[in-house]
């Protein structure tokens, strides 16, 4: 199984600086509030995806969503004997849960839980995200990772939790990044990177420039990218039925089949005021024919694209 980076992510960094790579995928084993799909067959699907994905892109990390602590345990097992490690971050909040993991390389990077960012609004509970910290091996340098589920768009009572969220994140975050503290955010968002909860409540833009001027207000986000198809349109693609676009797909009430709700969003000081450099060329959703025919099969459990980013060093 090979897994590629669309068309516009081909170009390769021909200095070979030190570099990260880090990566999220929601996997669908266990929703927060539906029945697991952890059957052996399902477990060694996705276990093989992950491993074929973290060694294929020399992922340091990768993050999960939709899973529970037995599929954790499940997927231990799978990783026993190799460097990969894997931290649960699955426990139950208010009525509802945090339903993720972290499966990472202990030979190049150390990761920690720090925190749970959650509101409580009029007896609700919004998961806002987790936070991590995440130290480079070589160097010894920190990050803080935060990992995002919002709430989903089936029913109309996600579209206000999405928003407190997104809110309660920046808020968050903002004495984070006056402090100059490398931030990435990554997520199943269940928001476009053009919907409110993305660009006013997060401030998450896609202009470089109005990043570089306010690095410690606004963050960038390179997945505006992926919401086109990967494909250029042209009279030989008459017959062609499929133009994957983003990470997700499913009908939604506009008629639209793909969509760009998991992404990876960066703190200003990555986009040319620091040390450390986002590499735009080889950050976005990955693709294979494989991924992209088990989307479209209904019997598959897969329904989500895995989306990675990497980060340059770079005085």
């Amino acid at each position: 199984m090979y897994l590629s980076y669309s068309a516009h992510h081909l170009v390769k960094d021909p200095m070979r600086l030190h570099h990260l790579k880090f990566g999220w995928w929601n996997v669908s084993l266990t929703p927060p509030k539906a029945k697991g799909k952890g059957t052996p067959e399902n477990y060694q699907l996705i276990c093989n995806t992950l491993v074929e994905t973290l060694k294929s892109h020399e992922l340091s990390l990768i993050a999960i969503c939709e899973v529970s602590s037995t599929d954790v345990a499940e997927i231990e097992r799978y990783l026993d004997g190799t460097p990969y490690k894997a931290l649960s971050l699955d426990h139950s909040v208010g009525n509802t849960r945090y339903d993720t993991a972290v499966i990472y390389n202990s030979l190049t990077v150390a990761v920690s839980h720090l925190e749970d960012l959650k509101r409580f609004p009029r007896n609700q509970t919004i998961k806002v995200g987790q936070v991590l910290q995440v130290v480079d091996r070589k160097d010894g340098d920190k990050f803080k990772i935060i990992l995002c589920h919002w709430s989903s768009r089936i029913d109309t009572s996600g579209e206000p939790k999405r928003h407190m969220a997104a809110q309660g994140l920046y808020d968050a975050t903002s004495d984070m990044m006056r402090k100059s503290d490398h931030i990435i955010i990554m997520g199943d968002f269940n928001a476009r990177p053009y919907d409110k909860e993305m660009l006013e409540g997060l401030k998450a833009t896609r202009c470089h420039e109005s990043v570089r001027k306010y690095p410690t207000e606004l963050f960038y986000n390179p997945f505006w990218r992926d919401l086109s198809p990967k494909e250029i349109y042209n009279y030989t693609m008459k017959d062609k039925k499929h133009f994957p676009s983003g990470s997700h797909r499913y009908k939604d009430r506009y008629g639209d089949y793909w969509h760009t709700f998991d992404q990876i969003i960066f703190s200003g000081n990555f986009i040319g005021n620091g040390e450390w450099h986002l590499n735009e060329s080889t950050t976005g959703a990955l693709s294979s024919e494989y991924l992209i025919s088990s989307i479209l099969d209904s019997k598959s459990i897969i329904d989500h694209l895995p989306v990675v980013c990497e980060i340059v060093k770079h005085p």
